[in-house]
């Protein structure tokens, strides 16, 4: 009988400290996962600390039986995004999953996906519950982000969904087929398709090795990517503003017509008009940001630039 084939995506930047004991966790759950072969994709987003002799040297001695190990190293840094595009068009299995090795995706939920994925789902979302490291300010622009994107977005987004997820090789076409966007929100991607889904619930531990690479300004850019990418609501607001201070302003002057002729005192108010003006060019250059920010996706989309660029692959 042929074993179902899952292969699993692990991005890694800078994870010197973790590796080992990442694949120590995974390879465990792996051996007790039977009537499976797993193909385990390492992709190095550009580390520059010795990551890649590490995943070397998992690749080349730690042989284990039904388990095939797959080395992918960019050229330089292109992100986590690029990071999971690179593994998933490169692995061959039935079933993809997409998994960070910093520990706080704990390989221990990975059997729970695969029977989800027997049963029948395309996709599986892991969605967090819980993380014990995660500061006050980004718990707070994470339940922010979420209700932001679906009131702007027609599709409803799981609050606190991760990149911790399992998709089939339909899922993984589709993806390979029509997603190539250069500003990449995968796991909105992903929830956008349809197909049959399940979102598993799972505990976040502590990051056991080294910082992340998030940081405030990386996870601005992601929801501005995410928003940006799945509504044009930013453009329609934008519009409207304009359009309500249009019907202002003819209101404004109307009312000081009137004044003029049938008052004989043309209206007062220095401080008003200097609102009324503030308030006008605020909404001018909001404006002009929201048309600047998708006219940049538009021109990135246009010069097709790639999403990565492989330096070495070994299998």
């Amino acid at each position: 009988m042929k074993k179902t084939h899952i292969s699993i995506i692990v991005s890694l930047f800078n994870e010197v400290d973790g590796v080992d004991h990442f694949w120590g966790l995974l390879k465990e759950i792996l051996l007790k996962e039977n009537g499976f072969f797993f193909e385990v994709i390492w992709v190095n987003d550009g580390s520059t600390d010795g990551t890649q002799v590490l995943i070397d040297k998992i690749r080349e001695k730690d042989f284990v039986e039904n388990i095939k190990h797959v080395s992918i190293e960019f050229s330089k840094n292109f992100g986590h995004e690029s990071a999971m595009i690179a593994g998933i068009d490169n692995s061959t299995g039935d079933a993809v999953i997409c998994i960070d090795s910093d520990g706080q995706h704990p390989p221990k939920e990975i059997p729970k996906m695969i029977k989800a994925y027997v049963d029948g789902f395309d996709i599986v979302l892991m969605q967090r519950v819980s993380r014990n490291d995660n500061g006050y300010f980004k718990k707070k622009f994470s339940k922010l982000f979420y209700k932001i994107i679906n009131f702007l977005s027609t599709i409803r987004f799981e609050e606190n969904s991760t990149d911790f997820f399992l998709i089939s090789r339909q899922i993984k076409q589709v993806l390979g087929d029509n997603f190539r966007d250069q500003n990449r929100f995968i796991r909105g991607f992903i929830q956008s398709l349809g197909f049959s889904k399940k979102t598993l619930l799972f505990n976040a531990p502590s990051r056991q090795y080294g910082e992340s690479s998030y940081s405030y300004l990386s996870l601005v850019k992601l929801a501005f990517n995410a928003i940006f990418s799945f509504s044009n609501k930013p453009l329609r607001i934008s519009i409207f503003l304009s359009v309500f201070f249009v019907l202002f302003t003819i209101g404004m002057i109307i009312y000081t017509f009137y004044t003029y002729f049938y008052i004989s005192k043309g209206p007062s108010g220095y401080t008003t008009i200097i609102i009324f003006m503030s308030a006008s060019f605020s909404i001018l250059f909001i404006t002009l940001s929201v048309l600047s920010l998708y006219f940049e996706k538009l021109i990135q989309e246009m010069r097709r630039r790639p999403i990565y660029i492989i330096k070495q692959k070994n299998d």
